[in-house]
């Protein structure tokens, strides 16, 4: 059953990945999703998580503990070569009140990745996210979660298993 979510999580999804649009095509099975020829996996979905439906996103989930948004998205285009803190300040579009927690580069899938933990605000409701942004063999791929403050923590492990578990498996621009 795909449940509901409010405005402004699905504002931030929409925002976060408008320019990420995955395009049309992409079957999730399980734990990965396929695109045309790309492929790639994530770890273990939370129990508490249902599926929902989030335009311009591989896959998106309510996470009914903390309230929050769990999302992972590609994007293949050799032209989107910018910078890893470029690329996370795109996904912030649209937040104000911008205080950063946490911000480094991480290993991720024998890359180094991009993790940000920002307290923000949404059309002027208070939100946490932590995002994970990578590029790999000419694509970007983001992963996010966003709850209210309150609610943020109680989340994280989840999420966390969830990026442990990335990995791609193909990408039709490897070299």
């Amino acid at each position: 059953m795909v449940r509901p979510v409010s405005r402004q999580l699905l504002v931030f999804l929409a925002v976060a990945t408008g320019a990420a649009c995955s395009g049309s095509g992409v079957r999730v099975q399980g734990n990965e999703v396929s695109a045309g020829e790309l492929r790639y996996a994530f770890g273990p979905v939370a129990p508490s998580w249902r599926a929902v439906a989030v335009e311009s996103n591989d896959a998106a989930w309510f996470d009914e503990v903390s309230h929050g948004v769990a999302h992972v998205d590609h994007t293949c285009e050799r032209s989107m070569d910018a910078p890893l803190p470029s690329l996370v300040q795109h996904l912030l579009i649209g937040f104000t009140q911008r205080e950063t927690v946490l911000e480094e580069t991480v290993p991720f899938d024998n890359r180094e990745a991009r993790h940000v933990v920002v307290n923000a605000r949404l059309d002027g409701v208070p939100r946490s996210l932590e995002l994970y942004v990578m590029k790999k063999d000419g694509c970007v791929y983001d992963l996010g979660f966003v709850a209210p403050p309150e609610r943020f923590e109680s989340g994280r492990p989840a999420f966390a298993a969830f990026v442990r578990g990335f990995r791609t498996v193909h990408s039709p621009l490897q070299p």
